[in-house]
């Protein structure tokens, strides 16, 4: 009785709740797959199982479409905020696509969205709308993961490389920055979060060996990238920080360059035999990045 009303108390609302007109309304058929799952296959995780039963096409309609003002508005839904909108309820899905304003209010009229609010202006109403539930939030997340990744692969994005190879640390900073400018950000600016989104550009250089968070020296480096050929290779060591504020840049930089030399990171790469080896500090606060090099 006890893991049940804890079941219905914890799991059932953050998952798998929708609330139309005050009222809580469940999807009976991720409850019904959830008990499934603890009764059968003994798993405590929940699932998105109602992403496994539609398209969800709307969602990547709208992240494919987006422009710069509705990624700031989705980063806002994902992060747990509230965005506002003038509400059309006479909209028919053949009008989706006629304006950004009528795709935020399909996905509201799908259950995408929940209202959190609404006022009256100028013969208008205005709805404020907002995630309804992790089950939900887990496919925005999946679609714009897939959006990225998909974006990342149709660049050419042999200029980081190349400056990383040269030096040019105004380039390599230009470039990364760019790439989140043009990202919609789902995570709390986590230095995980960076680390991935650098791995993920360099994953297709074609060039280099990329090794991630391996033991060297007295810690475990960022990121590495060593060329096949080590007689005349070269690695190149990647170290992120990230700051609260945009003057602590370069600072961050500074820290991460220290680490490096601090902790011996390059130990087992002179080991393996390398001998031309670049380091990188790499500093972000939200979307901006500075790279500064050891010389």
């Amino acid at each position: 009785m006890t893991a049940c009303l804890w079941f219905y108390q914890q799991i059932v609302p953050v998952y798998f709740r929708f609330i139309f007109a005050l009222y809580n309304y469940y999807n009976h058929w991720s409850l019904i797959n959830y008990v499934k799952d603890i009764v059968y296959y003994n798993t405590g995780f929940p699932k998105p199982y109602w992403s496994n039963i539609s398209s969800n096409s709307i969602i990547r309609e709208l992240i494919e479409n987006a422009d710069d003002g509705t990624r700031q508005e989705l980063e806002e839904l994902i992060c747990g905020g509230i965005i506002e909108k003038p509400v059309h309820e006479d909209i028919t899905y053949a009008d989706i696509y006629k304006s950004q304003d009528n795709l935020w209010n399909f996905l509201f009229f799908t259950g995408y969205l929940k209202a959190a609010g609404k006022r009256f202006m100028e013969r208008k109403t205005y709805l404020s709308m907002t995630i309804p539930n992790e089950e939900i939030l887990y496919i925005y997340e999946n679609h714009i993961r897939e959006w990225s990744l998909q974006c990342i692969e149709k660049q050419d994005l042999s200029g980081l490389v190349k400056a990383l190879e040269e030096g040019d640390c105004e380039m390599a900073s230009d470039i990364i920055t760019e790439q989140l400018m043009d990202t919609i950000s789902f995570y709390d600016y986590k230095e995980d979060y960076y680390h991935g989104f650098v791995a993920g550009l360099l994953k297709h250089n074609g060039k280099y060996l990329i090794k991630s968070n391996r033991e060297s020296g007295l810690g475990r480096y960022d990121l590495v990238l060593k060329t096949k050929r080590i007689r005349k290779g070269r690695a190149v060591i990647l170290e992120f920080k990230v700051t609260s504020n945009i003057q602590g840049l370069e600072k961050g930089c500074m820290d991460a360059l220290g680490q490096i030399e601090r902790l011996h990171y390059d130990n087992d790469i002179k080991e393996e035999g390398y001998t031309d080896i670049l380091k990188y500090g790499l500093c972000f606060y939200k979307k901006e990045c500075l790279v500064m090099k050891k010389e």
